[in-house]
């Protein structure tokens, strides 16, 4: 059993940025990684201010660095499970039967996409195939936007993309795909120009000639979030039909459902909010248990890369708060200690 005074379970923008905080003040901080970030297919990511146009994975690498220069330590392995420690505290079971606990645990495993069953989708996704148009719409602006309905939220999430990107281009082309479309909705996106084809099952998404070339699947993201940028900014998607027919467009945007990654810690008993299952945290990124954080896109679905990392530095500094008054208390010989309210375990 390896002893830390704050592990980070997942090592994207999130937890990194967290684990900067706390190394920097010291704690005895591990964090946790099996970099397969969410964002991992996109060369690029936007919004993050000073850093717009870098690559997520350059993102990353330089926060390891950054970490590891204060003394902070990167494990390249995966939390199979977690459990509350006898002595207080979390244990965490890594995939090679090896332990770890501490007093402090920040969950930032981030979530993972799970596209509509669409032949090719998978394979284009992050290059000509997305899902934000706040993270790619500048970079298709102005092309042959199509966004296909899926499910999500009874669909009301592909009625969202169809219309806010008519922000980015004249050219935007809805297809249902078998959701319903409401009257109001539908007068809404007729109005401001966006093309609504009823009749246009799309069947398959591939390059013209069936040159299908991806950047891996939609996949799982750890800790970053939402925004990563259009890689190359993809190229020319032709969609096929179930009646045979076809159509081409730039770029395709599609609304994935989003589900945490939660397997290594779903035996905590933390409090889930009622719809997505995501953990519910405070404004400090206090969980449901005493002495586990959460942060990025595990708490909030709808996290950049920018906002994951806000949210884990918020953390941090909590958590810090918390350390600071468990070893206050072990010097008052189990005293409470008022700072941050806390001073034995469970506080």
């Amino acid at each position: 059993m390896q002893n830390w005074d704050a592990i980070v379970l997942g090592g994207g923008a999130a937890g990194l940025s967290a684990a900067l905080v706390l190394a920097r003040t010291g704690v005895r901080t591990v964090v946790v990684e099996d970099r397969t970030p969410r964002n991992r297919p996109a060369a690029h990511m936007q919004g993050f201010i000073s850093r717009s146009g870098m690559s997520p994975s350059a993102l990353l690498q330089t926060a390891r660095e950054e970490v590891v220069s204060f003394g902070g330590r990167i494990l390249a392995a995966r939390a199979v499970s977690t459990a509350v420690a006898d002595a207080g505290g979390v244990s965490v079971t890594l995939d090679d039967g090896s332990e770890l606990a501490a007093p402090a645990i920040l969950i930032a495993t981030g979530l993972r996409d799970v596209l509509p069953d669409l032949p090719g989708a998978a394979e284009l996704w992050g290059t000509s195939v997305h899902h934000c148009p706040h993270c790619h719409g500048r970079e298709v602006a102005g092309q042959s936007i199509a966004v296909i309905g899926s499910d999500v939220a009874g669909g009301a999430m592909s009625l969202h993309q169809a219309a806010l990107m008519r922000r980015y281009s004249d050219r935007v082309t809805f297809y249902p795909n078998g959701i319903a479309v409401p009257a109001h909705q539908r007068r809404e996106l007729d109005s401001i120009g966006v093309v609504i084809v009823d009749d246009g099952r799309v069947s398959r998404l591939e390059r013209p000639g069936g040159a299908g070339v991806g950047v891996g699947g939609a996949g799982g993201g750890v800790g970053g979030g939402v925004g990563g940028g259009v890689g190359g900014v993809g190229g020319e998607v032709e969609l096929s039909f179930a009646d045979g027919g076809t159509a081409a467009h730039d770029a395709v945007f599609i609304a994935p459902r989003m589900v945490p990654r939660d397997e290594a810690f779903s035996g905590l008993g933390l409090t889930r909010a009622p719809q997505g299952g995501w953990i519910t945290v405070d404004a400090t990124g206090r969980t449901s248990l005493g002495g586990v954080w959460a942060a990025g896109n595990i708490a909030n679905p709808r996290a950049q890369v920018i906002t994951a990392a806000g949210e884990g530095s918020t953390a941090a500094i909590d958590m810090s708060g918390y350390l600071l008054g468990l070893d206050l208390g072990r010097s008052l010989n189990g005293e409470a200690a008022s700072w941050y309210g806390v001073g034995v375990p469970g506080a």
